[in-house]
This record gives C-alpha cells, sequence and structure tokens, in this order.
C-alpha cells in the first residue's frame, strides 16, 4: 500500500490550528470533534478534490488524535488508511489499518482514534446520490439507502479491484488541475458511477442478494463500456487512461481488446466515429449553413488539417467535395399517398408508383 501523501495537487490546509481544521473538515466529516493528545504538536494536512458529487480527501495530523462523529451526514463515509491504524467505536468495535478500510453509513454516530502516524483517504459518497444509483441498477424507484457492513478488506478478491479504482482516481483528480486539463464533466459522471457500482457490487449490503439476482447472463465487457461511451459522447476529450478507467481495465488491457476487435486502439477507434458523424452532418438536410471546419469542430477535431487529412483517406474525398456532391444532388418530390393508396408497412411499391 502506497504511503506517499495523495492529493498533493489540491492542498487544502497545511496548519497546526485544531479549530481552523474542524470547521475545514465538516463538509467532509459532518458535526464532529477533533482533539489532539497535548503532549504532542500536530502537523495537519488536508488535500480534498470534488469529483461530481463524489469528493477525495487526504487527512494526516501529525499527532495521535480522537474524533467524535455526530451521526447527520449528508453522505458515506469510506475511510482508507495508508498509514498508521484508526480504531472505531461504533455500530462495531475494530482497529484499520492499511490493507483494510471501513464505510461509515450517514446516520452512524462514530468515535474514532487514529496514530499520530495515520494518513488517510476519505471517499464521501452523496446519500441521495447512491440512493438513485441503486435505483437505477434495481429498477426500483422505492428502494431505500443501503445499509453496508462496516469492515472492508482490500488484500484479495473483488475489494482489491475496487481499492484499486480507487487510488487510479485519486492519481487521476491529483493530475487534472496540474496538467491544466480537469476532468470532463461526462467523464467525471462516469468515474462517479463506476467507483459506486463497484462498491455496491463488493462491499456486503442489504442489497448485495439482488444486485447479484439482477447480474444479466451476458455482463458487458470492459470493450464494451468504452464503446458505449464513445458512442454516446464522441464530442468529449476522451483519454486512453479516462476510457480504461471508466471501462474498469489497466490501459494496456483496453488497447489489446480494441485491437483484437476493432484493429485500432480506442483513440483511433473514437476519431472513426467522429468521422462517421462529420460526414452524417455534411450530407444532411441543411448541412449548407455550416461550414467543414465548424462541422469538425463540433465532433472533436481540433487540427483541421489533420482532420482533412484523416477524411480523405477514409472516404477517398476532401469534406469539400462529399458538401459540393450533395448539393448537387436532385432532390426527389416528396409523394403523398391517400389511405386507400397507402403501401402497408413492408409491403413493396410497384414499379411507377
Amino acid at each position: 500500500m502506497s504511503a506517499a501523501p495523495l492529493l498533493a495537487n489540491h492542498a487544502v490546509l497545511h496548519t497546526e490550528d485544531v479549530a481552523a481544521t474542524e470547521e475545514w473538515l465538516t463538509p467532509v466529516l459532518g458535526r464532529h470533534e477533533l482533539s489532539v493528545a497535548a503532549t504532542t504538536r500536530p502537523d495537519i494536512r488536508f488535500h480534498s478534490y470534488q469529483l461530481g458529487s463524489l469528493r477525495l480527501s487526504y487527512l494526516s495530523l501529525g499527532a495521535s488524535a480522537r474524533f467524535e462523529l455526530a451521526g447527520a451526514r449528508s453522505g458515506y463515509l469510506v475511510l482508507v488508511p495508508l498509514t498508521g491504524n484508526i480504531w472505531l467505536c461504533g455500530t462495531q468495535q475494530m482497529r484499520i489499518a492499511p490493507g483494510l478500510g471501513t464505510v461509515l453509513g450517514p446516520s452512524e454516530p462514530v468515535s474514532a482514534r487514529c496514530s499520530a502516524d495515520c494518513g488517510q483517504l476519505i471517499v464521501e459518497l452523496n446519500q441521495a446520490v447512491l440512493t438513485a444509483h441503486v435505483h437505477s441498477l434495481l429498477h426500483n424507484s422505492s428502494a431505500e439507502s443501503p445499509v453496508f457492513e462496516p469492515l472492508m478488506r482490500f488484500d484479495s478478491g473483488s475489494a482489491m479491484s475496487w481499492y484499486e479504482s480507487l487510488m487510479f482516481l485519486a492519481e487521476r483528480a491529483n493530475e487534472a488541475d496540474s496538467s491544466g486539463e480537469p476532468i470532463h464533466p461526462l467523464v467525471a459522471t462516469e468515474l462517479e458511477r463506476a467507483l459506486m457500482t463497484e462498491l455496491l457490487v463488493t462491499q456486503p449490503n442489504t442489497y448485495s442478494p439482488a444486485l447479484v439476482r439482477d447480474q444479466p447472463s451476458q455482463p458487458v465487457s470492459p470493450v464494451e463500456r468504452a464503446v458505449r461511451l464513445i458512442n454516446e459522447y464522441p464530442e468529449v476529450g476522451h483519454t486512453a487512461a479516462d476510457l480504461a478507467q471508466a471501462a474498469g481495465v489497466s490501459v494496456r488491457t483496453l488497447e489489446k481488446a480494441f485491437r483484437r476487435r476493432f484493429g485500432l486502439p480506442p483513440c483511433g477507434y473514437l476519431r472513426q466515429v467522429r468521422l462517421k458523424r462529420v460526414r452524417a452532418e455534411l450530407t444532411a438536410t441543411g448541412a449548407a449553413k455550416k461550414t467543414v471546419s465548424e462541422v469538425a469542430a463540433r465532433w472533436g477535431f481540433s487540427h483541421f488539417g489533420r482532420f482533412a487529412q484523416e477524411y480523405r483517406k477514409k472516404y477517398h474525398e476532401n469534406p469539400s467535395e462529399t458538401v459540393r456532391r450533395h448539393r448537387a444532388m436532385p432532390r426527389l418530390e416528396a409523394q403523398s399517398f391517400n389511405s386507400e393508396e397507402a403501401p402497408s408497412p413492408g409491403a413493396a411499391i410497384p414499379p411507377g408508383r
């Protein structure tokens, strides 16, 4: 397990002030009290990043400390210690350390004691959003909010996969603003949904039997998930890393799967879909009102010369030639049929009609 501080590019607080820390942590932990051992000098670091309705936070106190959390939060908390220990006293008493985690429900009051060397990742999941996601998975709008078993084990099985997805998401979030390219809202939504889905199917909860029972006999493959995302939002600046995260696999695995199925990497497949959308718009009624560059830009092509070259390679003509040829095509007069003459659906129309 990595002991390096996460979300360092989203530092919110570095202080010794316990009262100021309480104030900053309230949006994450809800109403709470924080006390630090009088014999130690705290070195508090708090990093936080909002991804849709999901919030990722890193917290280290640099001193032995105690939290008293009231049971009146707006969401679930998943505590994932990266270093040190956390002792919890709530519905159950437990100690969690690297390799373990816990899920706290919104209405659950908890007393937590953290060791001086504790650094933890805190995942806040909005209760209303998670419950709505359960509704969509089960096609049941009357389902209540899920109740999770508190202890998580990341040493094997599907929970390890959830942990790896979480770490990837934290690294992706950390890189978002430092690279000058924030995570696109549509991609953020897919990443949030994927993390919620994986938590619901990996961590035992009140809907686990229904989720297992309602699993499709032929689950959607990672390639199909990525293809669906590309086809629904081809204009979005998807990267291979974004698509791999949404598909739940590594970049290398997704690229190999795409090459095996389409003979192209994911980004190559994305460009082909965009070219098809451009051609469809250029040949649609009313296309004369739009320039080729406007249509190309709408579908995600930012470099017009490269777009024109790819278009010519695929369709053996320049995009401007497509527009001219389409304008020159004769328009067919619409035929009218009265109720007696109208052919039935699927029936052949006789010659001359």
